[in-house]
């Protein structure tokens, strides 16, 4: 399964929207609605590459960034490096994880940066006991009030929320080094950390844009969105969301003029 994506455009006159309506063959008001939005959005979907090929070059010629996935491509998940620490160095930036791994970024090598929200959800179990009146003993007495004890379960569901930052180079779609709000050593900010959590990530953020001054910044990802692939839960979506988004840079940088 190969699909066909595109940046949502600004703005898309009434013609080039005929003609999009027709190559993908559905009506003008379902593409207007496909080609909306801040994130990348499949439009259509097709047996092989060479089909979403001639289909995506087809879109191209209309104005549109159009690129093709596959399927395995956008679900594939392979080992992450997460980062631990950091530090700046000569010429390149070194990243820890908490084994001690190292992994060394050149700033020129960095192509994007996605900033992101993680959310996630968990499930607490919860007990309480309360007295109720115990109808059948009551009656038996006569109507003086017997109680009984009654356990009540009760699952309460949670909202997590984490922020991640994602640093890439053009050679594969997954990310070199990936950063979580919760899972840094801020020690090394020195004089400028904080007590603050979210505030620490920020400068971190920060700082690896002075670091890579040549790489897209993409924070995207920090908003509500929307997959037009079926996701196994927000996880999924988020990852597919995110390739999505590599790929529409790549293939941005690859269209005639370079870079939107």
């Amino acid at each position: 399964m190969a699909y066909v994506a595109v940046a949502p455009p600004k703005t898309l006159g009434e013609d080039p929207l005929k003609k999009v309506a027709s190559l993908i063959g559905k009506e003008i008001f379902d593409t207007r609605l496909l080609l909306a939005g801040e994130i990348p959005r499949i439009i259509a979907s097709y047996p092989n590459t060479d089909t979403a090929d001639s289909a995506a070059q087809s879109l191209r010629d209309t104005g549109l960034v159009a690129f093709v996935c596959r399927d395995s491509e956008l679900r594939n998940r392979s080992a992450r490096f997460v980062a631990h620490a950091t530090r700046f160095g000569e010429r390149e930036i070194i990243f820890w994880d908490r084994r001690g791994g190292e992994v060394r970024v050149k700033a020129d090598d960095a192509f994007l940066i996605i900033r992101g929200r993680k959310q996630s959800t968990t499930q607490e179990k919860t007990s309480t006991t309360k007295m109720k009146l115990n109808v059948p003993a009551t009656v038996l007495t006569g109507g003086i009030p017997i109680m009984r004890r009654v356990t009540q379960k009760t699952t309460q569901e949670s909202f997590l929320a984490e922020d991640f930052v994602r640093i890439f180079d053009r050679s594969s779609s997954d990310p070199r080094v990936e950063m979580f709000q919760n899972h840094v050593d801020y020690t090394f900010l020195g004089r400028e950390v904080t007590p603050s959590t979210p505030v620490n990530f920020k400068i971190v953020v920060t700082k690896l844009r002075e670091w890579f001054p040549l790489a897209i910044f993409d924070e995207r990802l920090t908003r509500h969105f929307k997959t037009d692939v079926p996701a196994a839960g927000p996880g999924e979506a988020l990852e597919i969301a995110c390739k999505l988004i590599y790929l529409c840079h790549l293939a941005s940088e690859r269209r005639p003029g370079g870079r939107e």
